[in-house]
C-alpha cells in the first residue's frame, strides 16, 4: 500500500512538472528569451599575457614580457625575484588590475610604489628615530620586523579577477609554501560586481566565465527553469536590480580569505578600492541588466560597508586612502573609473604605507 502512495504521489509530481512545463511554454516564446551568458574566452581574448586555467578560469603566463607588461618565472607581475627574497620581509598584494596594474608599467603600479614607500618609511626612521611618526590608521603590522631588514611586495594582482578567483590563488599560493608572506592586502570588489548584472548569475561564472553544463543544460532546454533562473520575460529591459547571491557570496569569499590567513599565522587587511565617478558614464550596461551611475556607486557603498562590519568581527584592518570610494571626483588621477594614473598609484601606496607601518 505504502509503494503505491508513494508511486502515485509520484506521477501526480510529474504531471504537475508537465503541465507546469506546458504552461511555461505557452508564455515563454521564443521571443522572449535571451541568450544566456557563457563566455570562456572572455578574460584571455586579446590578452597575450594570460591563458586559461583549469583551477583558476585564467592566469598570467609565468616569463611573459611585453611593452608595457612584465611576468616573473614565478607568475607574478614584476621582475624576477632579488637572491635575498627569503630573508626579506614579504607583503603579498592580491586582487584584480587595480592592483596589477592596469595600462602602466611594472614600476608604476601601487604594488611597486608600496614597497619604495615602506622602505623609505623605515630608512628614515632608522636615520632619526627620535622623530615623532605620523599615527597609522590601523594597528601596527610590522613588529616582527627585524632591524635593517628590508621590504618586497609582490604583485599578486591578477586584472578581471574576481573575490572567487583570489581566495583559489591565495589558497594556492599559501599550499606551495614557496612565497611565505608576512601579511597579505586584499583589493577585489569591482568585477564581482559586474558580474552580479548576468541575469543567469552563478559563482561558476566567477571563475570560469560560464554556468556548470547541468544548469546550461536545463536552463536551455526547459522553460519552466528557465522562468525560475533568468525570469519570464528576460528581453525585457532591467535595470538597478541589486543581485542579494552575488553580494553574499562576496562577503563569503572574504571570510574564507581571512580564515585561510588565520590558518597560516598570516597577517591580513582589506585595502579600499580605487574609484572615480567623473569618469564613468549614466549607465554601466557591461552585461545583461544595466546599473545607473547611482546604483553602482551605492551598490559597492553597500559592499563596502558589509566588508568592514566583518574587518570590525574579525578584528582585521581596513586600509584607506585618497582615491577610494569617499573621494568620487579625482579624474586627474585616474585613467578610467577604477585604474589610477601611475601619480593615483603612487598617492594610493603612499597612504597605505602610513597605515601599514
Amino acid at each position: 500500500m505504502t509503494k503505491k502512495i508513494v508511486s502515485i504521489n509520484i506521477l501526480i509530481f510529474i504531471l504537475l512538472l508537465g503541465a507546469m512545463e506546458g504552461i511555461s511554454r505557452l508564455i515563454i516564446t521564443p521571443d522572449k528569451k535571451s541568450s544566456l551568458f557563457s563566455d570562456e574566452e572572455l578574460r584571455t581574448r586579446g590578452r597575450s599575457f594570460v591563458k586559461k586555467d583549469e583551477s583558476l578560469g585564467f592566469r598570467l603566463i609565468a616569463n611573459h614580457k611585453d611593452k608595457r607588461y612584465s611576468i616573473n618565472s614565478e607568475g607574478f607581475r614584476g621582475e624576477e625575484f632579488p637572491a635575498d627574497f627569503n630573508s626579506r620581509f614579504k607583503i603579498l598584494a592580491l586582487g584584480e588590475s587595480t592592483t596589477f596594474g592596469w595600462d602602466v608599467k611594472d614600476d608604476e603600479s601601487y604594488p611597486y610604489y608600496l614597497m619604495q614607500e615602506l622602505q623609505n618609511l623605515l630608512e628614515s626612521e632608522a636615520s632619526a628615530p627620535n622623530k615623532a611618526r605620523l599615527k597609522p590608521s590601523v594597528p601596527s603590522f610590522t613588529k616582527t620586523l627585524q632591524k635593517n631588514q628590508d621590504i618586497y611586495v609582490i604583485n599578486g594582482g591578477v586584472p578581471s579577477y574576481t573575490s572567487a578567483q583570489t581566495l583559489l590563488y591565495m589558497r594556492e599560493i599559501l599550499k606551495k609554501d614557496k612565497i611565505q608572506p608576512d601579511i597579505i592586502l586584499i583589493n577585489i570588489l569591482w568585477n564581482d560586481i559586474w558580474y552580479s548584472s548576468i541575469a543567469n548569475w552563478h559563482p561558476n561564472i566567477l571563475i570560469h566565465q560560464t554556468t556548470p553544463k547541468w544548469l546550461s543544460f536545463l536552463t536551455q532546454h526547459s522553460r519552466l527553469f528557465y522562468a525560475l533562473t533568468i525570469g519570464a520575460d528576460s528581453k525585457k529591459a532591467k535595470k538597478d536590480i541589486f543581485n542579494q547571491k552575488a553580494y553574499s557570496y562576496y562577503i563569503d569569499n572574504l571570510k574564507e580569505m581571512i580564515t585561510l590567513a588565520k590558518k597560516h599565522n598570516i597577517k591580513i587587511a582589506f585595502v579600499e578600492p580605487p574609484f572615480d565617478a567623473d569618469h564613468m558614464s549614466e549607465n554601466l550596461d557591461e552585461f545583461q541588466v544595466t546599473y545607473s551611475k547611482r546604483f553602482l556607486i551605492e551598490t559597492a557603498k553597500r559592499y563596502r560597508k558589509s566588508m568592514h562590519q566583518l574587518a570590525k568581527e574579525e578584528s582585521i584592518p581596513i586600509l584607506n586612502h585618497s582615491l577610494s570610494l569617499d573621494h568620487l571626483h579625482q579624474n586627474k588621477l585616474f585613467l578610467d573609473a577604477l585604474h589610477p594614473t601611475p601619480k593615483g598609484n603612487k598617492i594610493m601606496a603612499k597612504d597605505i604605507s602610513i597605515g601599514i607601518l
